[in-house]
């Protein structure tokens, strides 16, 4: 899977991949959910990309201790990427 994608779920549901990150062998994405007019909304989840063969899934994390640990990457990510930019 790759950022800047949209996945498609069980259900139909929609999610824009945001950021990545691969924490102890294993690839983490943040992702917003898609509304009817894929169009990004406020709620995002946190999904680890599952290897099955040859195919590729995501699995949401529901483990609050996980979840606080990868928010605090991301966050770390979404401030490096901020100031890349004001240096530019």
């Amino acid at each position: 899977m790759k950022l800047d994608t949209v996945v498609t779920l069980e259900g139909n549901e929609k999610y824009y991949l945001v950021d990545e990150t691969i924490q102890n062998d294993k690839k983490y994405f943040l992702a917003n959910k898609l509304d009817d007019n894929e169009e990004i909304t406020i709620e995002s989840c946190i999904f680890e990309e599952i290897k099955d063969g040859e195919d590729y899934y995501l699995d949401e994390i529901v483990d609050e201790n996980i979840i606080k640990y990868l928010t605090t990457v991301f966050t770390s990510n979404l401030i490096s990427d901020i100031d890349e930019l004001k240096e530019a």
